[in-house]
């Protein structure tokens, strides 16, 4: 598989099949490649809005726009690595529907949760899951998911809290 694979212009198959278990062998199905893709789509319109949002809220200097990536720390996942991880069995991940976005800290991760949810409503789409996550004392996530409009389960809307 080519990790440099651009699926997107900012996001490739490398940060969507990323995992630190190198022993196993994480390759999307053609359905969840397809999904990851769509997945890859939403993510470009995030990071839009969270750098028109840095441009609005704080200059750089000589006044350029930020560019700011959104960083993934885990999208699609097969079922092994979703075992090894303590992944649901039912993980929006296991279809490419879902992605933990990196976050700064709490502040970011709720910035990032409200930028997709009002995205998402503003263009009078729906989601499945906006979840701000935190493991221990400083590790903070967004778990974004997003099913397509023609699967099997519909987008529940679902936004919580979960602190570890």
């Amino acid at each position: 598989m080519n990790k440099a694979l651009k699926l997107t212009p900012h996001f490739t198959i490398g940060e969507m099949t990323v995992s630190s278990h190198k022993e196993i062998r994480n390759v999307p199905y053609d359905g969840a490649l397809d999904n990851l893709i769509i997945l890859c789509l939403w993510l470009e319109k995030l990071r839009k809005a969270y750098n028109d949002w840095l441009d609005a809220t704080s200059e750089l200097p000589n006044g350029q726009p930020h560019d700011q990536p959104i960083v993934i720390n885990s999208a699609y996942r097969c079922p092994m690595l979703n075992r090894v991880v303590g992944g649901q069995a039912d993980s929006n991940h296991l279809t490419g529907c879902a992605c933990d976005i990196s976050a700064k800290d709490g502040r970011d991760a709720i910035l990032k949760a409200e930028l997709l949810i009002e995205m998402f409503d503003g263009l009078g789409e729906s989601w499945d899951e906006v979840i701000v996550e935190r493991k221990g004392a400083g590790t903070w996530w967004v778990h974004f998911a997003v099913r397509p409009k023609n699967g099997r389960q519909p987008n529940r809307r679902k936004v919580s809290v979960i602190s570890a």
